[in-house]
């Protein structure tokens, strides 16, 4: 497993864990965890842009730190 952070752009990854703090935020956007995703592009130190079906969402550095991912 790895942090969402830790994603180079074009892998495609599950949702794995996600704190409890940000679990709702994640579903009011329309993801959750087992989810199959993409990483469009990542900023050093910034945002990690992530795509599911063909919605791209910018998820905060912060955050990004936190989410625990499975790469395919």
């Amino acid at each position: 497993m790895l942090k969402l952070s830790q994603l180079n752009s074009g892998q495609v990854f599950k949702l794995v864990e996600v704190p409890s703090g940000l679990k709702a935020e994640l579903i009011r956007l329309g993801l959750c965890v087992g989810d199959q995703l993409q990483c469009i592009s990542k900023i050093p130190f910034g945002a990690v842009v992530i795509q599911k079906d063909l919605v791209e969402i910018a998820v905060g550095f912060n955050y990004a730190r936190e989410i625990l991912v499975d790469v395919n």
